[in-house]
């Protein structure tokens, strides 16, 4: 039987669990002829692995930062939430044609949003990369009608205003502390803290009231941006979950299978972390 290679591409892409997760479901779910790779790439490297997707080398793939708006050009067909988002995570041939898909926006919902027991009206968040746009319509799916949004780079954040019109109320960077205190849901999606990068500095000391704050770096499995906030007692949620969904549902599309979500696969990917 002839084998079917996966593949999530980044950069950097150390960091990633992907192949840990995917291939413990493969074994759970006894696809023996299925193996999961990482692979670090420059943007000059998209057209040739998009040649091998569409030759058959690589039966499908993830794709993250910073790549999920730049691949979509290399496409055929982008669907479900790729669409609203313009952000473009999961890949896949259908009939000869390279389809993209979006499962990060079911990963904040199923991994973040209905895990928090209150209902958040106001929204913050640091960071204007490929993986904002998810969630963005996460919370707009949650009827969440005010957005706050800072990012180092400005510019990125009129981009997203350009998509989400009145949702988005943007914060230049530096500014956003004295703005971002009195948020019921606050929101890293930057690299920062990520494996191998500069941390996140956040004075949550000057916070108004407690909040549910979210970091979607996962590796390492607690950030000083979590530490800091679980120190002034506010609800912290690890990016570990919404990497968990968003890869369930990447699954599903791939497998027509869902996935094992258990005790033994929370218990391989904290091994696999690095502390």
């Amino acid at each position: 039987m002839k084998n079917k290679n996966f593949l999530v591409i980044g950069n950097p892409i150390g960091h990633s669990l992907s192949p840990t997760l995917h291939n413990f479901w493969f074994k759970k779910h006894k696809l023996k002829n299925c193996l999961y790779k990482k692979q670090k790439l420059n943007a000059f490297d998209l057209a040739k692995f998009v040649k091998n997707i569409r030759s058959g080398k690589i039966y499908g793939a993830n794709v993250t930062v910073p790549f999920k708006n730049k691949i979509i050009k290399y496409l055929d067909i982008i669907k479900g939430d790729a669409i609203k988002t313009n952000s473009v995570n999961t890949l896949y041939l259908q009939n000869d044609k390279l389809i993209g898909d979006n499962t990060d926006v079911y990963g904040f919902t199923k991994g973040v949003l209905e895990k928090i027991k209150s209902k958040p009206k106001i929204a913050a968040i640091i960071g204007a990369g490929g993986v904002v746009p998810s969630i963005i319509q996460s919370l707009i799916n949650k009827n969440i009608k005010k957005i706050y949004i800072t990012n180092r780079t400005y510019k990125k954040i009129l981009n997203l205003k350009k998509i989400f019109k009145k949702r988005i109320i943007p914060i230049k960077f530096g500014q956003h502390e004295n703005c971002f205190n009195n948020v019921d849901i606050l929101i890293n999606a930057s690299t920062l803290g990520m494996l191998g990068q500069k941390e996140l500095n956040f004075n949550f000391k000057k916070t108004k009231k407690k909040m549910n704050v979210v970091d979607i770096v996962y590796n390492p499995k607690k950030t000083k941006f979590l530490k800091d906030a679980q120190v002034c007692k506010h609800n912290i949620i690890s990016g570990l979950e919404m990497f968990i969904y968003q890869a369930q549902k990447a699954f599903i599309i791939w497998h027509k299978k869902s996935p094992l979500i258990n005790k033994q696969m929370y218990q391989i990917l904290r091994k696999a972390i690095n502390d």
